[in-house]
């Protein structure tokens, strides 16, 4: 095949109709049911073989009386059960319409700081609550999970003493967290990491 030969096709193909914005949409959305319905076939294959996955798993019911300040309780003995250092809970009630309250804690690794995360995630899920986003998980330094009228923010002691969150809310009062009685299981027997 020649350069000219080369040349020669191009124009032919440049020259041909280009589909329309609906013919592309049709296609796209033809490609996209094929895709999930080739996901959903292997998604039960697996699970034939596996069992069923998390995904299909079900959560209670969100409790309707369930009110935000027992939520920030659980978030606060769910960070206990890791061993986060330095639980407070500020209520933000009437000073804010960011939250109710924020949880902040310590980690003293990545490793740590995920895992705290990981378990408060773990505890609102049993009791039918789901994270409506969470940030800065991948770099585990500040990781934010926003339950919506409860924040939690796990932090490493740099940026717990940096940004120093308890400073800028000082008009908000304390909850008291009765860590003693932790009704969560810790997730292992050893030592703070």
């Amino acid at each position: 095949m020649t350069f000219d030969d080369i040349n020669q096709e191009e124009e032919v193909h440049l020259t041909q109709p280009s589909r329309s914005q609906a013919d592309r949409d049709a296609l796209f959305d033809g490609e996209m049911e094929l895709q999930t319905d080739v996901d959903d076939q292997l998604d039960d294959e697996v699970d034939d073989e596996f069992g069923d996955d998390e995904d299909d798993e079900e959560y209670p019911e969100v409790n309707e009386d369930t009110d935000s300040q027992e939520r920030a309780t659980w978030l606060a003995l769910a960070a206990d059960a890791v061993r986060a250092e330095d639980i407070k809970v500020l209520d933000l009630r009437g000073l804010t319409i960011i939250a109710d309250f924020f949880v902040i804690c310590t980690g003293k690794s990545s490793i740590q700081l995920r895992a705290i995360a990981d378990r408060a995630e773990e505890i609102m899920e049993q009791r039918g609550y789901k994270k409506l986003r969470v940030e800065g998980y991948q770099e585990a330094v500040w990781i934010l999970l926003d339950f919506g009228d409860v924040v939690m923010h796990v932090m490493a002691a740099e940026q717990r003493e940096f940004y120093h969150l308890e400073d800028f809310w000082k008009g908000a009062p304390l909850l008291p967290v009765d860590l003693e009685n932790n009704p969560f299981v810790p997730v292992r027997s050893r030592p703070a990491i």
